[in-house]
């Protein structure tokens, strides 16, 4: 595998070739990676994030109409190992990393129909809501990204989450504390998560 070390938004570029599509496979060392997009009206959507010791590229290694990612470094300072197609259609030859592959994909899979149910969600601040629910995986504190990012897994906007955060503060549901943050009355979340405005 080679080593690569990236700047903030700085496209991983294979071979550095600009403009060339990741198809191999990586890991990433330390920071992390998002996977971005277009929209058809040429608005940039993110697909992805990975972080430290997270593979990637191996779902569209496998993938008979894979679609093409534009990898793009999310944090300052971030370091992956990648390797070229061949090696790695190679490497998944051995059962041990098909099979590790698989379990990898299945996961994925489960995750991307747990956040098509959370995007279900009307309106915003229940979507909010459940996302933070469902982050927190039934602890009372959590590390949430930025609001940017959280915008666009749930689909909206960063202004909307950041009114939706601050609501919920101002009005005590939650509580921060630096970079984390305290869901104080998880029943009122809850509440708020199936539309039940308060």
């Amino acid at each position: 595998m080679n080593l690569l070390h990236m700047r903030r938004r700085e496209v991983l570029q294979p071979g550095g070739q600009p403009g060339q599509p990741f198809a191999g496979l990586g890991v990433v060392l330390q920071g992390g990676l998002q996977a971005i997009d277009l929209t058809l009206d040429g608005k940039e959507v993110g697909l992805m994030n990975v972080g430290p010791h997270e593979p990637f590229g191996h779902t569209l290694l496998l993938a008979e109409r894979p679609i093409e990612l534009t990898w793009v470094a999310s944090s300052s300072a971030t370091t992956a190992a990648i390797m070229d197609r061949d090696k790695a259609l190679q490497l998944l030859g051995f059962p041990e990393m098909m099979a590790a592959v698989a379990r990898l994909n299945g996961q994925q899979v489960s995750d991307l129909l747990g956040w098509q149910k959370v995007q279900a969600i009307h309106p915003v601040s229940a979507r909010v809501c459940a996302w933070l629910l469902r982050q927190s995986n039934k602890d009372s504190v959590l590390r949430l990204p930025t609001h940017a990012e959280m915008a666009w897994k749930l689909n909206t906007t960063r202004e909307s989450v950041t009114r939706v955060l601050q609501k919920l503060l101002t009005d005590g549901v939650l509580r921060r504390d630096g970079d984390d943050w305290h869901m104080v009355r998880i029943s009122t979340l809850e509440e708020m998560a199936r539309g039940e405005d308060r």
